[in-house]
Formats: C-alpha cells, sequence, structure tokens
C-alpha cells in the first residue's frame, strides 16, 4: 500500500483551489483511506516538500494545481546536489486544479476531482522522460528538470511579460494575450545550437522551444508529435516572421499542423546545447529560468507518473 501524500498549491485556478478544497479532499477520500496533506505558502515550496517527504518514506505524491505544481513536485523527485533520484519506485499525480494545464490536458487527466482521484487510485505507474536545463557557468551553473516544454526567444519573454500579472489575475487567455504585446516589439535572437555532439547549427530564430510534451501557452500544439516517453526531445526551430504572420500562423499552432509552415523546422534530439550573442531567456514548464548559454538534456525514464 503507498504512503500517500497530497501537496496543495491554494493559489492555484486564482485562489479557487483554496475555497473548493473541501470537495476535493473528500473525491480522494473516496479512493484513498489513508492520506496527509500539506498547503504550499510560497514558489517553489513544492519541491522542497516533495524532497522531504520522499526521504520520510512517502512514495506517492498527489499534487493538486496545474502545471507549474507538477513541475516543482517532480523537482523535488531529485536531490538538489547530485539530481540523482531519491525513490525511483516513487510515483506522482495530479488532481487538475489551475489555469495553466497543458501538460495534463496531454496526459489526457480527467478534470473531474474525482475521476482523477480514481484515475491516480486504479492506473498503473507510467515512466516518463524528463528534460534537465543547466544554465549558468561556474560556480553559478544551476540546474532544473521541467516535465512539459522549456523554450529559450519568444515564449521566455511572453512568460516575462505575464509573469507581472498576479496568479489570480491570469486566465486562460493570458498567454496569448501576453504574446500580441510581447510581438510588437520582440527581435528574433541569432543563436548557435549542437544538436547530438553534430555539427554546430547558427541562425536566427524566433522561438526554439525543447519539447518532452506537445501543448504549451495555454493550447498551442508546439511539438504535435512529441511523446514523453520515447527518449527524445523534439526541437521545435521557427524562423522570424512578421507581425501579422504571427498572427495569421497562430490558428496553425491551436490546430497542432504547425509543421506545414516552411519556416518550422522540427528535430528529435536527446542534447542540445545553445549560445547567443544575445540576452536570451529561459523558460521551462511557464516559469522563468536564467539566460543563454544553456545545454538541455533527455533523462530518459525518470519520473513516474500515475495517470
Amino acid at each position: 500500500m503507498n504512503k500517500v501524500h497530497v501537496i496543495v498549491n491554494p493559489s492555484s485556478a486564482h485562489g479557487r483551489t483554496l475555497r473548493r478544497w473541501g470537495t476535493i479532499r473528500d473525491a480522494i477520500r473516496a479512493h484513498f483511506r489513508e492520506f496527509k496533506y500539506s498547503f504550499t505558502e510560497k514558489p517553489l515550496q513544492a519541491t522542497e516538500m516533495a524532497r522531504e517527504l520522499l526521504h520520510d518514506g512517502c512514495d506517492l505524491l498527489i499534487g493538486v494545481g496545474g502545471d507549474g505544481t507538477l513541475n516543482e513536485i517532480s523537482n523535488g523527485f531529485f536531490h538538489a546536489r547530485s539530481g540523482q533520484a531519491i525513490n525511483i519506485d516513487a510515483a506522482v499525480g495530479i488532481i487538475p486544479s489551475g489555469t495553466g494545464s497543458d501538460f495534463i490536458r496531454f496526459m489526457k487527466v480527467p478534470r473531474d476531482f474525482e475521476k482523477s482521484a480514481a484515475r491516480i487510485k486504479n492506473a498503473s505507474n507510467r515512466k516518463i522522460d524528463m528534460g534537465r536545463i543547466t544554465y549558468g557557468g561556474g560556480n553559478g551553473a544551476h540546474t532544473q528538470y521541467f516535465v512539459n516544454v522549456a523554450d529559450f526567444g519568444l515564449g521566455a519573454e511572453v512568460i516575462r511579460s505575464v509573469s507581472a500579472i498576479g496568479s489570480t489575475r491570469r486566465g486562460a487567455l493570458t498567454y496569448y494575450r501576453g504574446l500580441l504585446s510581447t510581438m510588437m516589439k520582440y527581435r528574433s535572437k541569432r543563436v548557435r545550437l549542437t544538436v547530438d555532439g553534430g555539427k554546430p547549427l547558427q541562425g536566427e530564430y524566433m522561438i526554439g522551444a525543447v519539447a518532452n510534451g506537445r501543448i504549451f501557452g495555454g493550447g498551442m500544439v508546439i511539438a504535435p508529435q512529441a511523446e514523453p516517453d520515447d527518449g527524445y526531445f523534439d526541437l521545435v526551430l521557427i524562423d522570424p516572421m512578421g507581425k501579422l504572420e504571427i498572427l495569421a500562423n497562430s490558428r496553425l499552432l491551436y490546430a497542432g499542423t504547425i509543421e506545414r509552415n516552411p519556416k518550422v523546422h522540427i528535430l528529435k534530439a536527446k542534447n542540445i546545447k545553445v549560445e547567443s550573442p544575445d540576452e536570451v531567456h529561459i523558460e521551462y514548464d511557464g516559469e522563468l529560468g536564467g539566460t543563454l548559454p544553456a545545454e538541455f538534456a533527455i533523462v530518459e525514464k525518470a519520473l513516474n507518473l500515475r495517470v
């Protein structure tokens, strides 16, 4: 029998998660006789909570929130310094209660609380890959894991823009509105990429997305063929576009047919090193990271996802 602990992000879903916690708790209790729960009070706290709980012997952690909550908990499955898994048999599940739930949607997790709790109880673990980002050199090197999509370029600038908006004021269209406002002043970035140790690739790109999942930005299908357990990233590089061209092609993003555009290039990769003479920011699973240079590496079958 699993030792279960629920990590709740009470501010997710514009703060509605806290108000409906009683309903969510009853839904979980219908399928798990024994469990404990904790509420996060600040960003990144779920990562430290997860590490402590795994060290204490918990082997099933259930997040209540969106993709950000799932990301924080998943990062806690690894030792902060060594990057080694704390318990290779432990699993994570998610009860969707957030505005940003692209990976959750892609994995077909039911939005109904009781149905998602039942899925966690009855489903087998699915081992999925994770992405590992390393940025900042020397003593300032930082490592971060992601489950869905990381990107450098326009996507990161949009996240920088919307991060100024309080979490309780963000909605399903926040990212798209941020995209519209950001692209008015955005300029594509010069980057140099080394993919799986091959010949360096140099170019100017509007977006560079490193995808483990398919969807980001509130429903944009950036990597239509990505699979989270195939051992590869889908690296999506988009050439510079004008403002009207971006608007015209946004429908392809939502329809999942962006690869039809000749300015979109998709490569399979396990390791991607990226550098730039420009200041280029990074985001992962909707959270701001550092700046280039950075290395993205696939970590195969790194996480047990209970779906």
